[in-house]
């Protein structure tokens, strides 16, 4: 048996000796992990709810939040005053009785500038919409040209 071989199987000795070590610990390691997991608690959604029903659900299920008023966004203009639009951490995670969950809402003034965002949005498509159609007419007119152009020079009938 040469040198090589002799370096493989005793390699595959040793990883086979190890294996059942590994599985050991990786038992353990589970097995804590569960133990530690076994008091969570999964975070109900509440977001869409008004803020007073999405503070008594949450106080319900032991939680303890604060309420932040969200900043203003294009994707908040169609809610309703007072309305939960995020939690963090997120809705349906399991995490332990004790987490302290932030609750995001909008009220009107945020909605407000949130329409106002959404339009601005709306009224920048639009111009560039129509500044991708001129630019294209333009291209579509300077190749009419050059085309009439090779037509005069090669006297070709249309």
């Amino acid at each position: 048996m040469g040198k090589t071989k002799i370096f493989t199987v005793l390699g595959k000795l040793t990883a086979g000796a190890l294996i059942p070590e590994a599985l050991n610990q990786g038992a353990k390691i589970l097995n804590r992990e569960l133990e530690k997991r076994q008091d969570y608690v999964k975070i109900p959604d509440v977001t869409g709810l008004p803020v007073e029903e999405a503070a008594m659900v949450l106080e319900k299920y032991g939680f303890q939040h604060s309420l932040i008023k969200a900043a203003a966004s294009p994707q908040f203009s169609n809610s309703t005053d007072n309305q939960v639009i995020k939690l963090v951490p997120r809705a349906k995670s399991n995490v332990p009785a004790t987490t302290f969950l932030k609750v995001y809402y909008v009220d009107s003034d945020i909605i407000s500038e949130s329409v106002i965002l959404a339009n601005k949005i709306r009224e920048m498509k639009a111009i560039k919409k129509e500044k991708n159609h001129k630019n294209m007419q333009k291209i579509v007119k300077q190749t009419t040209k050059v085309t009439e152009k090779l037509t005069k020079k090669r006297h070709v009938s249309k």
